[in-house]
């Protein structure tokens, strides 16, 4: 087939989408497909680019605000069209980023079928101009989007369940839980774990990770150590000054990798998500994950193994203490976190569902 994949960046951008978006695109060529991914190019992390990537340069100013959103030049979105015409299908990696809106609109024109993974449902920012336009832009350009394109994929039944609520799809849709590479995220051999518990988090340092939340935990457990890795977005927590906090810039897998490992709990209280990609890697690692129930209840066959909280901050300050006395107490607990995230989510099975999705649409 030949395939045109459309994401809003490039994995040097650091986010889950696009490392989503890049497990599919080496997928697919492994799997003899021809594929051409277009994403946005931001100049301060520039894609190093192989063979049949297509990078556009976009302006990116908007993400200081906490809100990463690629704004492509009017010349770069008209310049889509000869790629769409190329194409045999279109998998487009969301509803609401203007390149794959772009995108959408020349599949119109050339009627080629569209595939389109719907990563999140509506995130609660506290900013009321922010939860203003994305409902906004839901109701209008994400429900023509998302009605017209010929089959929707969802990451958890969460998000699924939030749109199937409002909109009505041309066909049944499907749920492909996102896939990682658990050739690379598997624990250590050995336990390289320090004498003072760790707890990780990885991400934006944005409201709608929950940033914000964790600073009252920091300050209410000061045996414990907190490393922090990502870059700043609308929350700086440099300016926090706590001495059991660290801050670390993103780094490349391999490298993330020993960090997920070395710790015994990552803490994730974002919410409006699907499940987050780092929350994945981390388990395929054997660590444990605490995040918001609403986040959890999008892959419900895991609540087993996960820790969750309302993020009230009663409620996540107990929840973060039952969870390292279980982390303490259950030597298991582990081995089981990454036996589960090892069966569910190899990159290879995602792949696989997507690609037979795909040839459906071209049949």
């Amino acid at each position: 087939m030949r395939i045109l994949l459309a994401s809003n960046y490039y994995p040097e951008h650091v986010g889950g989408i696009e490392t989503v978006a890049a497990s599919l695109a080496s997928g697919y060529r492994e799997r003899g497909h021809e594929v051409r991914w277009i994403a946005g190019d931001i100049g301060s992390r520039p894609h190093a680019r192989r063979r049949d990537d297509v990078p556009v340069r976009v302006w990116n100013g908007i993400e200081r605000l906490g809100f990463p959103y690629p704004l492509p030049s009017p010349g770069a979105a008209i310049g889509l069209d000869r790629h769409v015409a190329w194409a045999e299908v279109v998998h487009l990696h969301d509803s609401l980023y203007a390149l794959n809106v772009a995108a959408f609109i020349a599949t119109r024109r050339r009627r080629r079928p569209v595939l389109l993974t719907q990563h999140v449902a509506k995130v609660p920012y506290p900013n009321p101009l922010f939860r203003g336009v994305q409902s906004a832009a839901y109701a209008t350009i994400g429900r023509s989007v998302l009605s017209r394109a010929e089959q929707v994929v969802f990451v958890s039944e969460r998000v699924q369940g939030w749109f199937e609520s409002r909109i009505t799809f041309k066909r049944p849709t499907h749920v492909i839980e996102n896939g990682i590479d658990t050739d690379l995220f598997q624990p250590h051999a050995d336990d390289r774990r320090g004498s003072r518990p760790l707890l990780l988090f990885v991400g934006r340092f944005v409201e709608k990770k929950g940033v914000r939340l964790l600073r009252p935990l920091i300050e209410a457990t000061p045996s414990c150590d907190w490393l922090f890795i990502g870059r700043a977005g609308d929350i700086n927590p440099s300016t926090w000054r706590l001495p059991n906090l660290r801050l670390l810039a993103p780094m490349q897998p391999a490298q993330l990798r020993d960090y997920y490992a070395g710790a015994d709990l990552l803490v994730l209280p974002s919410s409006g998500e699907g499940f987050p990609v780092v929350a994945q890697e981390a388990m395929a690692c054997g660590t444990p994950v605490l995040l918001s129930e609403s986040t959890a209840a999008g892959l419900p066959a895991i609540h087993d193994v996960v820790f969750t909280s309302t993020l009230a901050r009663d409620d996540l300050e107990d929840a973060l203490q039952r969870s390292l006395q279980t982390v303490t107490r259950d030597p298991g607990l582990r081995r089981r976190v990454a036996s589960c995230a090892r069966d569910r989510w190899r990159a290879d099975t995602m792949v696989a569902r997507y690609e037979e999705q795909l040839e459906g649409l071209v049949r």
